[in-house]
């Protein structure tokens, strides 16, 4: 295995090749004359695209909706609705920072159907509690309303996809509830204040290279919340909360004829604007040089290394193979981080602990990262240690144990999860 690993760390994660062989041909069966032999496993076409599980129903209506629908009895009599919006911060104009969330907090005070209050106090009626069960969030590229919803009744369902349109076209903005809302907001960006916050503004633009997502972080500018006008806020949801940028995904104890048969019903009136602003994604440059930067706050707690190696774009691409490469990544940080943590455990440890991974920075990059927890002995025995084994890795690959040992950890995962599956929750197959 030592000799299988392409050489160059910024793509060590990316293309290693640990022996996970295409399915063998089958044997021959032994039966009775006349002999006849079994017929071969296909071997598996690494382009083929993964096909959905026959468990989910995905659909597009005609304004380009997506819509994903699959059944769950667990908890029973439990429904999980999300609205996802593919719009979020980055999408936002200079006089727009912060208005992505503010406008998800907007529609909680009120809608076409449902005035201000009455919406959380209805579903506060019907067991929905908010916060702990009605949620929603707003990131860099997506906005999501979380709505769990008791089945016992069909009018709470149907009144449940009702909530789902109005927060998709229907959201007022009334003057007095967007004044009320900014004490909120403003609240919320002030208690996110302290040390995270002054040192992420100093490593996010160094970690994003200069892209605009330094740029454009959910909480929004303090100026533009104060003094923002309601029309910038109408604006935003008028660009962004479109039919084409949504999805609606319904997972749990429901009829998934009549769950489709909802979703077209609230759904497929919806119509795009005349003129769409194009849905862009924000890049994020090529570093041309290696660069280095020292972050400190007398109110941090705990001290930590990160090397960032180059950012990539991500290949999206669904296939067999795609799903192959994830799997060898998955190999590759195991073995790897079980190196990290047997190396925290000397007496004399280079730091307190340590990991390295390939992870998205957005939808559309990714980076492979190595960090520590340093310890007693400071940084420079913890960034040693980590370019150390990253090297090692890089030229040595792993041993035939290493690997055994990983990939009988991975099948006992999946295994696990195939035992368990009729035991998952629904909010898990909707997170999903």
């Amino acid at each position: 295995m030592s000799n299988n690993f392409v050489r160059g760390l910024p793509s060590m994660a990316l293309a290693v090749v640990l022996g996970l062989s295409p399915l063998a041909h089958g044997a021959p069966q032994a039966v009775q004359a006349p002999a006849q032999q079994a017929e071969p496993t296909p071997a598996l076409q690494m382009e083929s695209p993964i096909p959905v599980g026959p468990q989910v129903k995905v659909g597009k209506l005609d304004n380009g909706l997506t819509y994903y629908i699959q059944r769950n009895a667990r908890p029973e009599r439990k429904l999980e609705l999300r609205l996802v919006v593919k719009a979020g911060s980055i999408l936002e104009d200079e006089d727009q920072r912060g208005l992505a969330h503010f406008v998800e907090h907007m529609a909680f005070n009120g809608t076409t159907n449902f005035r201000k209050h009455e919406l959380v106090s209805y579903l506060q009626s019907i067991g929905v509690g908010f916060g702990a069960d009605l949620n929603a969030y707003t990131s860099f590229d997506e906005t999501v309303y979380i709505l769990p919803i008791p089945t016992d009744k069909p009018e709470h369902v149907s009144k449940a996809f009702q909530v789902l349109e109005d927060w998709a076209h229907g959201v007022r903005f009334d003057a007095d509830a967007i004044d009320k809302e900014r004490g909120i907001v403003l609240e919320e960006l002030r208690l996110g204040k302290g040390a995270s916050d002054r040192m992420g503004k100093q490593i996010y633009p160094r970690l994003f290279n200069g892209s605009k997502y330094a740029e454009r972080l959910p909480i929004g500018r303090e100026d533009v919340l104060r003094n923002f006008k309601p029309d910038a806020l109408k604006r935003f949801y008028r660009d962004w909360y479109r039919p084409d940028l949504m999805a609606v995904v319904v997972v749990g104890d429901v009829d998934p004829a009549r769950a489709e048969k909802l979703v077209k019903q609230h759904f497929a009136r919806l119509k795009n604007p005349a003129n769409p602003r194009p849905r862009d994604y924000a890049a994020i440059p090529a570093r041309a040089d290696t660069e280095a930067l020292v972050v400190t706050d007398p109110e941090a707690n705990g001290n930590a290394v990160l090397i960032r190696y180059p950012v990539q774009p991500v290949r999206e691409l669904g296939t067999i193979g795609a799903y192959r490469e994830e799997l060898v990544q998955s190999l590759f940080g195991t073995m790897l981080n079980q190196r990290l943590a047997e190396l925290a455990q000397l007496p004399d440890a280079p730091y307190l602990g340590a990991s390295s991974s390939l992870g998205k920075l957005t939808p559309r990059y990714h980076s492979y990262n190595s960090s520590a927890a340093i310890g007693p002995r400071g940084a420079l025995p913890a960034i040693a240690a980590l370019v150390q084994e990253n090297e090692r890795a890089r030229q040595h690959g792993f041993g035939e144990q290493e690997l055994e040992r990983a990939k009988k950890n991975l099948m006992r995962t999946y295994e696990q999860a195939w035992n368990e599956r009729a035991k998952s929750d629904s909010a898990t197959y909707a997170a999903e």
